[in-house]
C-alpha cells in the first residue's frame, strides 16, 4: 500500500533573506585593525634594533645622555677637557702649600640685585650690563695657612660662548662672611667662595669658567661648563 510522503513546505518566496552586509563590514574593520597593529609593531621593532644600546646602529643621530658631574683624581686642563658644573677636581696651591679639592656648584645668571643688597658700596654694573655669580665649594688638604693669603688663592675667569673673556669683578658677595678669606676653613677643611663677573645684560646661560691658581693662559686652566 503506497503512502504519500510527508509534504515539506517550500520557502516562502516573499520572505527576505538576512542581509550579510554587516558581517563583511565587521570582517573588513578587523582586517584594517590587524594591519595597523602589525605595521606599528614592525616600525617600533625596527627602531628598537636601530637604537639598541642608546646609540644608532645605522642612520640618524643620537644625542645621548648629558654628561654627569664626576670626581676626578687630576685637574682637567684646556677646553677639550671641560667638565660639567658640579664636578670635583684637585688644584695644587703653592700659595696655600697644599691641595684643594674644588667643586664649582651653582651659577646665578643675574645676581645684580643680590650683589647690591650685599653691600650698598658695591659698584653698580654699567648700563646694559649685569652681574653673574659663581659659587665654588672646596676642601683644603694641607698643614694650614695664614688666612690673609686665602682670600685670593684661586683665580677664576668666565669665557662666554663667543669666546669673550671676563675677569673677576671684586665685589662684596651675598655670603661674604662665609668666604675662606674672612673666616678660614672649617674643622673638616671645607669652605666656600663666590666669584662675581660683570657681563652684558642680554647674555644667556652658557660658556665656561676657567679655574687655576693664576689664570694667565686660559688654555692651561681647568675648564668647567657654565650651564
Amino acid at each position: 500500500m503506497h503512502q504519500t510522503p510527508p509534504t515539506v513546505p517550500l520557502p516562502d518566496p516573499s520572505a527576505q533573506r538576512r542581509p550579510r552586509t554587516s558581517f563583511y563590514v565587521a570582517v573588513g574593520c578587523l582586517s584594517v585593525i590587524a594591519g595597523l597593529l602589525l605595521g606599528v609593531g614592525g616600525f617600533f621593532g625596527v627602531r628598537a634594533l636601530q637604537y639598541e644600546g642608546g646609540a644608532p646602529i645605522s642612520g640618524g643621530e643620537s644625542t645621548g645622555p648629558a654628561p654627569e658631574p664626576t670626581v676626578l683624581e687630576k685637574a682637567p686642563v684646556g677646553p677639550d677637557s671641560a667638565v660639567p658644573l658640579g664636578s670635583t677636581f684637585p688644584i695644587e696651591s703653592t700659595l696655600l702649600e697644599g691641595q684643594v679639592d674644588v667643586t664649582p656648584t651653582t651659577v646665578d645668571w643675574d645676581a645684580t640685585a643680590e650683589i647690591h643688597e650685599a653691600n650698598a658700596y658695591n659698584e653698580k654694573p654699567e648700563a646694559g650690563s649685569k652681574y653673574i655669580l659663581l659659587t665654588v665649594e672646596g676642601v683644603y688638604h694641607g698643614d694650614g695657612f695664614e688666612e690673609w693669603r686665602a682670600g685670593s688663592w684661586l683665580d677664576v675667569v668666565y669665557v662666554a660662548e663667543d669666546g669673550t673673556r671676563y675677569d673677576r669683578a671684586f665685589r662684596v658677595t651675598p655670603r661674604h662672611e662665609e668666604l675662606i678669606g674672612q673666616k678660614g676653613v672649617a674643622e673638616d677643611g671645607g669652605f666656600l667662595s663666590e666669584y662675581c663677573f660683570e657681563v652684558p645684560g642680554d647674555l644667556e646661560a652658557g660658556g665656561h669658567f676657567v679655574l687655576d691658581e693664576y689664570v694667565i693662559d686660559i688654555d692651561s686652566g681647568s675648564w668647567v661648563e657654565a650651564a
